[in-house]
């Protein structure tokens, strides 16, 4: 099976601090830490920005996405380390941080005739603001010896039945 690491900093602008969560059911569980004071001196800690959990799948079912030529959607939640308000429901920076990190350690989704690597973001759901994050990630080379990434985003968020797109 794939294995999860516990937690990484990952970073498209500031470093977010990425935690799988197994169980759908944990994942919306979750609770804004209580003490803001405390939580930033955590995050300071450990140089982040802020918590981001994130629904995990099994090598099975990320198996079946490809063979299926569909993509996989992650359910993810954003703890902010000071924003002055506990969970955001759409943060396009953690979206990236955490299609980065996917696509670097090679736990990804592409359609089986290749090209860019695409990211379904969900966020927001728990909250009741629900919000769709697309990220796009296409390899590209600078140089031969410096290889680089391109992420670009697409999003959609929902706020009492008004759609906003950007």
């Amino acid at each position: 099976g794939i294995k999860w690491p516990t937690f990484i900093n990952s970073s498209v602008a500031r470093h977010k601090t990425l935690i799988p969560i197994k169980a759908m059911e944990q994942l919306h569980a979750a609770t804004a830490p209580q003490n803001a004071a405390t939580f930033r001196d955590l995050c300071d800690s450990i140089d982040s920005t802020g918590i981001y959990l994130y629904s995990t799948f099994t090598k099975d079912e990320i198996d079946d996405a490809k063979s299926n030529n569909k993509s996989l959607s992650f359910e993810c939640r954003q703890f902010p380390r000071a924003s002055g308000y506990p969970e955001d429901p759409a943060t396009g920076i953690a979206a990236g941080a955490l299609a980065a990190s996917l696509h670097k350690r090679q736990i990804i989704y592409s359609n089986e005739t290749g090209g860019d690597t695409m990211y379904e973001i969900l966020q927001g759901t728990s909250m009741g603001r629900p919000s769709r994050i697309g990220v796009k990630i296409a390899d590209y080379k600078l140089e031969e010896i410096n290889p680089s990434l391109a992420i670009s985003y697409k999003g959609s968020v929902v706020f009492d039945s008004i759609h906003y797109t950007s």
